[in-house]
């Protein structure tokens, strides 16, 4: 399938809540959706924390947030180069930064939010220095260091393969042997800080499959497109705006039907003081925000809208 159609499968779905669709359209929507969330090109390195009072007439006016309460002595921690979801360049941080910070904002809570290498946030949430980070996937090792809040958003995570490779990726479902078989051998693109499907994770280690780990998804992106590597395994969304911005979508092709579906989440380390609390008032500021009717509104403004 033609990486394309499927950006365009992707910007359709994103206006409902990230439900499952089967319609596609075409690469001008993906286009669509990057000139609607980019603002300048991507920044990369490590910034200024970014904080920002309340602005009138947004969540006082529509009953989302109390006043904010005093700065509480820790940030929260974010990569860039994760488009719609999170990126200094974005409107508001992102998707899922601006859904942290305005659950967070519910319970009377304002942090300011930093964005740095993944490596380096996670490890600085794991050690404490940092209050929490996000958007994570669920893996066991990950769960051994930190808890995990409720799914702030669920994704499909969908195969690119290159046009170079010699590659085959049969699709038929979850009972399909064929789906791992495909892998071995093969040349996986997996950016610092993203995690593999289990699957995949367990036959990098078994050496069944080879890992390139470049610093970040455009890396990937490029790697698969010219050939280095065989193979992204990456959610529909983040993948659509990555392949779209580095304007090589000719040269990658993408499977019809999702590999997994994964849930993104906040996360806190285990050692940090307060820890089960910080993840309780995030949770009942994220149901705060659905029953308002505000989650709905953010994935509206953070995505395009369907193709007429």
């Amino acid at each position: 399938m033609d990486v394309r159609d499927k950006a365009g499968r992707a910007a359709d779905r994103a206006g409902r809540g990230v439900r499952r669709s089967a319609s596609v359209a075409g690469l001008a929507v993906a286009q669509v959706m990057v000139q609607a969330l980019t603002v300048t090109g991507l920044v990369l390195c490590a910034a200024p924390a970014w904080s920002r009072a309340l602005e009138p007439g947004s969540e006082a006016a529509s009953g989302t947030a109390p006043a904010p309460a005093p700065y509480t002595g820790l940030d929260l921690v974010t990569g860039g180069d994760y488009a719609p979801f999170t990126g200094e360049d974005l409107p508001g941080g992102g998707l899922v930064t601006e859904l942290v910070r305005r659950a967070f904002a519910v319970g009377g809570r304002q942090y300011d939010v930093r964005f740095m290498p993944w490596r380096r946030g996670y490890d600085g949430v794991v050690s404490g220095r940092f209050l929490a980070t996000f958007p994570y996937v669920r893996t066991p090792e990950r769960e051994r260091e930190v808890l995990f809040s409720d799914p702030v958003i669920e994704l499909r995570q969908f195969v690119y393969l290159s046009n170079r490779s010699a590659m085959d990726f049969r699709d038929g479902g979850d009972g399909d042997p064929g789906r791992l078989e495909d892998f071995g051998g093969r040349t996986i693109c997996q950016p610092v800080g993203y995690a593999l499907p289990a699957a995949l994770e367990a036959m990098v280690v078994q050496g069944r499959l080879t890992r390139q780990a470049p610093s970040d998804l455009g890396a990937c992106v490029r790697m698969v497109a010219t050939g280095r590597a065989d193979v992204l395994v990456i959610d529909e969304f983040s993948g659509a705006v990555a392949i779209a911005r580095s304007g090589l979508a000719e040269d990658i092709r993408v499977s019809e039907r999702p590999f997994a579906v994964v849930t993104l989440h906040v996360v806190v380390g285990r050692a940090t003081p307060g820890a089960e609390a910080t993840v309780a008032i995030f949770n009942d500021g994220l149901k705060t925000l659905k029953l308002q009717g505000v989650y709905q509104q953010l994935l509206s403004s953070h995505t395009a809208p369907r193709n007429p």
